[in-house]
């Protein structure tokens, strides 16, 4: 069985991504992973922190481009926000402990995912962003169910 779409949501501004944010966030539960696709500037980063934000952690969300991992920690959980845009050659995956992530009380999220997705064969949760006017800070979030 092929992806399942969950919703589709255009949004004019950063607020309306907040309001995405928020809706979106029930869907997911400690132990999912969830792969982020948008061209560079697209929004990714700042969905991922409204959704922490929504989440009820009170932490500074930055991107993890040069860290590569940045972990908010909850409770009862944490969250990982893995940005795999510098990583080039597989074999630099095997450095990061990455498989450590996909069990446990964690929350994944993975901007540029690319290098990784035929890997994950577990199910996990998709969201693509498209900018439509970016002046104007318009953008379609897609979220599947994979």
């Amino acid at each position: 069985m092929g992806p399942k779409i969950i919703c589709e949501v255009i949004v004019e501004n950063k607020k309306g991504t907040a309001r995405f944010a928020r809706r979106v966030q029930n869907v997911f539960e400690i132990g999912n992973t969830v792969l982020l696709y948008g061209e560079l500037g697209s929004g990714k980063t700042f969905l991922v922190k409204e959704i922490v934000k929504s989440m009820g952690l009170q932490v500074e969300v930055s991107s993890p481009s040069f860290s590569i991992i940045n972990q908010y920690s909850g409770r009862d959980f944490t969250i990982n926000h893995i940005d795999l845009y510098r990583i080039k050659d597989p074999m630099e995956l095997n450095n990061l402990g990455l498989e450590d992530f996909w069990q446990g009380s964690y929350l994944n999220f993975i901007e540029w995912p690319q290098l990784i997705e035929k890997t994950i064969e577990w199910p996990h949760y998709r969201i693509t962003i498209k900018t439509g006017d970016r002046s104007a800070g318009q953008r379609k979030f897609s979220l599947l169910k994979c």
